[in-house]
């Protein structure tokens, strides 16, 4: 998603409001099951007198990275943040005016694993609505990108969907559904590469996420999102201009906004086994003939098994990013 942001005055003291910031995300439009947290941080944004624009995938692309899909073509859809559905796919409003209840998906290449059956992949033509016939403001419409990663949502938000909004400053990538804290974690992050992806267009990237998949009460999310508007202005400030990009992890806690946040150090770790992919194994041997010679053929699916994982994170030490998460402190 887009967030612009612009500077002004409020209650007497100065915020910086940047000129523009963007947001994307990797769990795509907003679903219950998925992506839950997006909404309410760009109502917390809007709510302390930002402007904000919204890009994001049209399906989940979680564990992505900074990927960009080569010879992919990308259709973006503009929609309004109230005709989406728990399950993300969101009401067509030509259809609509039809009196029609026409559901429409992302179609084109099929979401990453996480969100495979939380998601419908269909081939559909999408319609792009014109806020202009709808009575109103362009900018209250999200915009929807098929085939799109976090890291082409920034591209396409930064050159292309938001020209006439005048220049980002600021790039804000999330809130990723669950944390994303050591190196494993922050190197294979769709949500760390929209805000990398800023990185390398010359502009300041936040990748933010809130941390927990669990479904969470309204009022822990609302918390979460006020503290990362807080936190998001408390970095525009005081940017390090050695930075080019901040990770920011949010435990979901009622009372997050009463306890402390910390600089921190991104713990390291690495893969010990084979964690992401399982051989399926078929009844029978399949081999291909080609020129006298046998192919051999074998078949994995995405499993993962994080034991490892998991188990380097509970033993992190102080002073690293994935103990100050599970501490229960914003980092």
């Amino acid at each position: 998603m887009h967030i612009l942001v612009s500077f002004h005055q409020q209650y007497g003291h100065y915020i910086p409001r940047l000129t523009k910031t963007k947001v994307v995300n990797d769990d795509g439009p907003p679903s219950k099951k998925l992506s839950p947290y997006i909404r309410p941080l760009v109502d917390a944004l809007k709510d302390a007198g930002h402007r904000v624009s919204v890009a994001i995938p049209a399906a989940s692309r979680s564990w992505i990275g900074k990927a960009h899909i080569i010879g992919a073509s990308l259709t973006a859809t503009y929609v309004h943040p109230d005709s989406f559905r728990e399950d993300g796919t969101w009401v067509d409003e030509i259809e609509n005016e039809k009196e029609e209840d026409t559901p429409m998906t992302n179609g084109y290449l099929p979401p990453t694993p996480a969100a495979s059956s939380e998601h419908l992949n269909v081939d559909a033509t999408i319609s792009t609505i014109s806020a202009h016939e709808k009575n109103v403001s362009e900018e209250d419409y999200w915009v929807v990108i098929s085939n799109g990663t976090p890291a082409s949502c920034a591209q396409l938000g930064l050159y292309s969907l938001f020209a006439s909004r005048g220049n980002i400053d600021l790039v804000i990538s999330g809130p990723n559904h669950g944390r994303n804290a050591s190196t494993i974690y922050n190197l294979s992050s769709g949500t760390v590469g929209g805000a990398l992806e800023a990185a390398t267009c010359g502009k300041r990237g936040i990748a933010l996420s809130f941390g927990s998949k669990d479904e969470q009460p309204p009022a822990t999310i609302a918390a979460a999102a006020r503290l990362s508007t807080r936190v998001i202005e408390y970095l525009c400030r005081n940017w390090d201009e050695r930075v080019e990009l901040y990770n920011l992890n949010v435990p979901m806690r009622e009372d997050v906004e009463s306890r402390p946040v910390k600089y921190t150090r991104a713990l390291r770790n690495e893969w010990t086994k084979g964690s992401l992919y399982a051989e399926v194994q078929n009844e029978e041997k399949v081999e291909i003939q080609q020129k006298g010679k046998s192919n051999r053929i074998r078949h994995f699916r995405w499993e993962t098994e994080l034991s490892d994982i998991k188990r380097s994170l509970a033993e992190s030490p102080q002073g690293t990013d994935a103990r100050t998460v599970l501490d229960g402190f914003t980092r």
